[in-house]
């Protein structure tokens, strides 16, 4: 299955833990803010923690960054199934993000990129969808550094899910070159490790 498929089930799952596995990755984490914290980090190697509390002092993120990205993730709904060992994930249609300064709601934003129109029911699937285009110059060159820190020790940005300006690419042809290669191929995880091999 190409990785852009897998990464999109897994941030758009819904329904039972038990019958759909991804769902788990909601129930793990179910602070919104944290949430999308560990979404941006693990999806787009950046740590955007900072910016919750200040602009981020090493990076261009703003607070408006960090609530906008968080909006994608407080309609998240949690209940009990049949099975009390059991949780069910959905789309509950409500919820919002408010911004700590002027308390007002904050609409869902992509990280660098424009705000997206989205109802009530789709945030993540919009989300999902725009993390795995390739237009998002983030995801393809951070799973090429992902892959290149696993077999070589370092990545290309060092820390590998810390890329931020203040934490260039030791080559950033190169890992442009890997992530452009790793879209182009559809997502094929294996062309990736035969070009970094």
């Amino acid at each position: 299955e190409p990785l852009d498929t897998m990464v999109r089930e897994l941030l758009v799952a819904s329904g039972g833990t038990f019958e759909n596995p991804p769902t788990n990755y909601f129930q793990l984490e179910r602070n919104t803010l944290k949430l999308s914290e560990n979404v941006a980090q693990a999806f787009l190697g950046m740590r955007i923690q900072c910016a919750q509390c200040h602009n981020h002092p090493f990076d261009r993120w703003t607070m408006d960054d960090y609530y906008g990205f968080a909006a994608f993730f407080p309609q998240i709904g949690r209940k009990r199934a049949a099975d009390p060992r059991e949780s069910i994930v959905f789309d509950s249609g409500s919820g919002e993000v408010k911004h700590p300064i002027g308390n007002a709601n904050v609409a869902p934003k992509f990280l660098g990129a424009e705000t997206p129109k989205v109802s009530d029911r789709d945030r993540r699937e919009s989300l999902a969808k725009w993390i795995t285009s390739p237009d998002n110059p983030f995801f393809s060159k951070h799973i090429a550094n992902l892959t290149w820190t696993h077999f070589l020790g370092r990545g290309i940005v060092h820390e590998p899910d810390d890329a931020r300006v203040s934490n260039p690419p030791s080559n950033d042809l190169l890992l442009e070159g890997l992530g452009k290669r790793l879209s182009d191929s559809g997502w094929d995880f294996r062309t990736l490790v035969r070009d970094i091999c």
